[in-house]
């Protein structure tokens, strides 16, 4: 983790800068987390989309960055991740769209295959 007041290299655990003394707990909280969007990452995983899984990484790097004090690449990541999300969900939108009249031609096939059974069975 880095020093805001110094910029010099502490650890992870340290509650205090080893060059200037600041206070690295309150350093870390003066920034307010942005949004990681690993939610709704998860969610459009769920639908099978996989371009949510770069998402998901991105949100990863947002915890991660938060939590070693690296503000500015905390919010590249996290326009990143909202970035990804956006395409995820259009691209859910596109192939939801495409594969509808796939889906209903291959419902009226059923149904026709359905239908003609009924009848054979009532010949009987």
């Amino acid at each position: 983790m880095f020093c805001r007041k110094c910029g010099s290299k502490n650890d992870d655990n340290a509650w205090k800068c080893v060059t200037c003394g600041a206070d690295m707990h309150e350093l870390r909280q003066e920034k307010v987390k942005p949004k990681n969007y690993m939610v709704f990452s998860v969610l459009l995983l769920l639908s099978c989309i996989p371009t949510a899984l770069i998402s998901f990484f991105y949100g990863l790097r947002v915890n991660k960055s938060f939590l070693n004090g690296n503000y500015d690449e905390m919010e590249t990541y996290s326009q990143k991740a909202k970035m990804w999300v956006w395409i995820s969900f259009a691209l859910g939108i596109i192939i939801t769209l495409i594969s509808i009249p796939y889906l209903l031609q291959l419902y009226s096939q059923i149904n026709a295959g359905m239908e003609k059974q009924i009848k054979d069975l009532l010949r009987e």
